[in-house]
């Protein structure tokens, strides 16, 4: 039990500190947007995820800070898979397979997001350049007056990854990026099923070293 919970520790923090520090690629202007049968449950599923724990923590109402564009494999540093940090439900591990290999078709695949969320507050889109200025403002003692008076009414920027779905669209998987600084961040895989017609989370533990 002790090297299951370290090994679980371990994955967390390496996730959250290597997510402090991704430098997320300019994000092509001409990315399609997403899919039409899969694009209200997944506006769904983001909107129940905003905010995550840090900036729920933090929050005191401020407008939220959304990247406009999903983030793909080749973003995530580390590249963890989803079935690397979590394990399906004993109850329904067919679902979460499915949704796996829907990632797996699809992970290097980017959209651009649009104004669909349902959230109850203020919030913007932001581009990879103005994602970009907001990250400088944070970090960069060299910053411009001008970008930190900009992004100073943002806690941060949330990146979210495509929805992977099992094939009837009942299980999903995501992939969440809440940044605020160097050193202050929040990123993890969560894994949700549609039950009577609700999402719900369902994300379990890192499996255990073998």
């Amino acid at each position: 039990m002790v090297s299951v919970w370290r090994f679980r520790a371990a994955v967390i923090s390496l996730c959250l500190t290597a997510a402090a520090s991704a430098a997320w690629p300019q994000a092509k202007s001409e990315s399609p947007g997403l899919p039409t049968d899969r694009s209200a449950d997944t506006y769904v599923i983001y909107s129940m995820l905003m905010p995550g724990q840090v900036f729920k923590d933090m929050d005191s109402g401020q407008p939220w800070a959304i990247s406009d564009t999903t983030v793909n494999e080749d973003d995530v540093n580390p590249r963890l898979a989803p079935e690397a940090t979590l394990q399906p439900p004993d109850d329904n591990p067919h679902a979460f397979q499915e949704a796996v290999n829907d990632y797996n078709q699809r992970k290097k695949e980017r959209f651009a997001l649009s104004r669909h969320f349902q959230l109850d507050r203020t919030y913007v889109l932001l581009t990879s350049t103005q994602g970009s200025e907001l990250k400088q403002s944070r970090v960069s003692p060299d910053s411009s007056s001008d970008i930190q008076s900009e992004y100073a009414g943002y806690l941060g920027i949330t990146y979210f990854s495509e929805v992977y779905f099992n094939i009837p669209q009942t299980a999903a998987l995501v992939y969440i990026l809440d940044w605020c600084g160097n050193f202050c961040s929040q990123a993890e895989w969560v894994y949700l099923e549609k039950q009577n017609g609700v999402w719900v989370r369902r994300s379990g533990k890192a499996p255990p070293q073998t």
